[in-house]
């Protein structure tokens, strides 16, 4: 099918569109509920279910990847300017590179750390320190860049439905 010919994402696109989307945003409020508090078991709580969930986003997200790259997608409306079509190319891979990028660090923290060993068992009085884990200032600064491209991509969704009236929303909603 020739991408022209496509005016919505695959079924499959879109419902991992969505479900990555809840999963991404919960987890950002749970490691920022984490990083805030000064209640170790809290914390434990929140990354016992933190780490394995970040771990699906990064599965779900390789997944999501390999259909983009294996169903046809819309093609950009080719009325949009130049920079709103790039704008939103690099906005899009840094929607899967940071991600990714939180995946990878998360992973590297919970080795380096020790946390890990912690959670599996089960004992949160021996938190240990972060402050000196690259890894972990890498997590803590990937979500931030996280946060302002996902605030990007929604403004740039809520232009284009409401500003430009394109009905760009309808190429990822779900059918009727």
């Amino acid at each position: 099918m020739d991408q022209l010919d496509v005016k919505k994402y695959s079924r499959t696109a879109r419902a991992l569109h969505w479900a990555l989307a809840i999963l991404l945003i919960a987890l950002l409020i749970a490691g920022t509920i984490s990083a805030n508090t000064t209640d170790e078991v809290l914390k434990f709580s929140i990354i016992k279910l933190h780490a394995p969930l970040g771990l699906l986003a990064g599965i779900l997200l390789l997944v999501r990847t390999y259909f983009a790259f294996r169903h046809a997608r819309p093609a950009p409306d080719p009325n949009w300017s130049f920079a709103v079509k790039w704008g939103s190319k690099i906005i899009h891979i840094l929607l899967y590179v940071f991600p990714l990028a939180l995946v990878g660090s998360g992973v590297a923290t919970l080795v380096l750390s020790g946390l890990g060993d912690i959670l599996r068992l089960g004992k949160p009085e021996i938190w240990p320190e972060l402050s000196g884990i690259v890894s972990a200032s890498a997590h803590s600064i990937f979500s931030k860049l996280f946060l302002a491209s996902l605030v990007l991509h929604i403004g740039g969704a809520i232009y284009h439905q409401y500003i430009a009236k394109d009905n760009l929303l309808a190429r990822m909603m779900p059918s009727k």
